[in-house]
């Protein structure tokens, strides 16, 4: 299993993955009630897809020429890593600092900024090593149908078959996580799936209610963090939403009670999800 740096807990579902924040301190600090300055630095890890495929590797391009930004009041100090990801800046006023990494994050060939918030920089040096992933591409020709899965017993459970591709920058990363999103009148209902690694990929979503849906699909490769200034779960790498050209009615109801931790057991080699229904519209 490959080791993945985050900053946070993702909350959508996609493959949930811890915060392992690496921080440390050393140094003088300078006479009681004197903070010097200090000098921060550390090293940036760059993915490629859900796999978090590194460009980290010394067989892929290296992790330099990204921008590392400490915002901090009316100032910002910036530095660009060295191809090995490296970066250090010095002489930084001591305070309380937001570290921001950035490379073209509005760009489809950009990776979306990810923000360290209260980082504490004062007298010696100050350590963060963070990590930045890519624009997830967006979903082609999404295409949503009525459907059926057969379980253990038997039972013919009812469902809506989900179809989409993708055209990744580059074949050598293909595998993203999928948000596909259900709306109809008065429910909003989400279900997460990690693809096949192929360009084309498809799944059975099942725990929906009866209902007409507009689905939408989006890619990403899991990175978020909590935006502290507005309190929003922030996933810089989620791509924009492709939505399906056809409605789809489904008039079936559900007849078996479908708990999440059953699913791979009722639908076994199946590729079926379970939707969550949201207590809020889905973050688009």
């Amino acid at each position: 299993m490959i080791s993945r740096l985050h900053w946070m807990t993702r909350s959508t579902g996609l493959l949930g993955l811890g915060l392992i924040l690496l921080l440390a301190c050393t140094g003088d600090t300078g006479p009681a009630g004197l903070v010097n300055p200090g000098t921060v630095s550390g090293k940036l890890t760059v993915w490629e897809d859900a796999l978090f495929n590194s460009l980290n590797s010394p067989t892929t391009i290296p992790a330099g020429g990204f921008t590392v930004s400490l915002v901090g009041g009316d100032s910002t100090r910036t530095a660009t890593t060295a191809p090995d990801g490296s970066y250090s800046i010095s002489n930084v006023t001591a305070g309380a600092y937001t570290v921001e990494f950035s490379r073209d994050p509005f760009s489809t060939t950009g990776y979306g900024t990810m923000k360290r918030y209260n980082f504490f920089v004062g007298g010696g040096t100050s350590f963060h090593s963070g990590s930045i992933g890519r624009n997830a591409p967006k979903p082609n020709a999404v295409s949503a149908g009525i459907d059926s899965v057969a379980g253990t017993s038997g039972a013919q459970i009812a469902g809506i078959r989900v179809a989409w591709n993708i055209t990744p920058l580059t074949t050598q990363f293909t595998t993203f996580s999928y948000l596909m999103t259900f709306q109809s009148p008065g429910v909003t209902a989400t279900a997460s799936v990690q693809g096949s690694g192929a360009l084309s990929d498809t799944t059975i979503v099942v725990g929906l209610p009866t209902g007409t849906y507009i689905v939408s699909v989006q890619s990403d490769i899991g990175f978020g963090y909590v935006d502290e200034a507005i309190g929003t779960t922030v996933f810089p790498t989620r791509s924009a939403t492709t939505t399906a050209p056809l409605s789809v009615s489904l008039t079936k109801p559900i007849i078996i009670d479908l708990g999440t931790k059953f699913v791979a057991e009722i639908f076994p080699g199946k590729k079926v999800v379970l939707a969550h229904i949201a207590e809020e519209p889905a973050l688009k």
